[in-house]
């Protein structure tokens, strides 16, 4: 099967050409062309030729949103003075009053120490310019009916983690309101997070245009006859790249079909071709989650 691109779309070199410049000016990450190559070479022509899978992988990566530590500052700030806005609005607070009120309000970040919310707990904490006695851990909260617990998280996209772990257990406590502050969200995720009666804030909403072969797709917008083809580039190797084991899919965990990342780590969310080091070389390798002892391929060698 031979793929007609169309006469506008670009060619290998204007894509790398373009990546060169994302990469200093905008991500500013220690990834090379040789990188790129390395990752372009896992395309070995099993579904089109070479060429073809090259091109349809280069023009994916064109179109990944890559989050740096600079990015995630930012977006701790803006969600900090949004959830401040909402706070003093919902609750008819006076701005004088705004200081003394932080006593009652309780910051702890989704999933245990180890996981990336506590990691972007560490630069939301900077950037909201707030002190250390206002965070705790989820299972060290102590709150009554005067408390506003505050839960941060870097993406939401199905609702699952928040719903699963976290806000079950607000059950058992005193509070008087509950957020969930996370710098990408979708409508879905939102929703179930509602029905808890929990307050959602987010910097970005993604919907079906994030995802990458949906019928309204972004990243296809220029060229609709491409993506059917870039689909099955994604969907075949996807395939052979999963982990036995892992909750992903071919396309991501629960088919998310999205194209980003942040600087820590790649969400399961995004298509496996851009992080899954399973036989592939990954371009943003993501650093999978060890749930327990039985999990982990420990090797003593490397450090002797």
């Amino acid at each position: 099967m031979s793929i007609d691109f169309p006469k506008d779309f670009p060619t290998e070199e204007n894509m790398l050409e373009i990546l060169h410049k994302t990469i200093e000016k905008s991500w500013k990450i220690d990834l090379s062309v040789l990188d790129i190559e390395e990752w372009l070479n896992n395309f070995t022509g099993k579904v089109f030729s070479i060429e073809e899978e090259r091109r349809l992988a280069l023009w994916l990566l064109c179109n990944y949103t890559y989050y740096s530590p600079s990015d995630v500052n930012h977006l701790c700030r803006v969600l900090y003075n949004k959830f401040i806005h909402d706070f003093i609005v919902r609750n008819s607070i006076r701005v004088d009053q705004v200081e003394s009120e932080l006593k009652n309000i309780h910051f702890s970040s989704i999933g245990s120490a180890s996981e990336s919310g506590g990691l972007l707990l560490y630069h939301f904490r900077q950037e909201a310019n707030l002190t250390m006695d206002r965070f705790f851990y989820p299972t060290n909260l102590e709150t009554d009916k005067n408390s506003t617990i505050v839960f941060i998280d870097d993406a939401t996209l199905s609702g699952g983690t928040g719903s699963r772990n976290y806000f079950d257990k607000l059950q058992n406590i005193e509070y008087k309101q509950a957020y969930y502050l996370t710098i990408i969200a979708s409508e879905e995720a939102i929703n179930k997070l509602k029905e808890k009666g929990i307050i959602v804030i987010c910097c970005a909403l993604v919907d079906s245009r994030n995802k990458c072969f949906s019928t309204d797709s972004m990243v296809f917008n220029r060229f609709p006859e491409l993506l059917s083809y870039s689909k099955k580039l994604a969907e075949d190797y996807g395939g052979k790249i999963i982990e036995p084991g892992s909750k992903a899919k071919p396309l991501g965990y629960k088919d998310g079909e999205f194209c980003f990342g942040f600087n820590y780590n790649t969400p399961n969310n995004t298509l496996p071709i851009f992080w899954s080091n399973y036989n592939w070389n990954p371009v943003f390798p993501r650093k999978e989650k060890l749930q327990n002892a039985r999990q982990l391929h420990f090797n003593p060698c490397k450090y002797i």
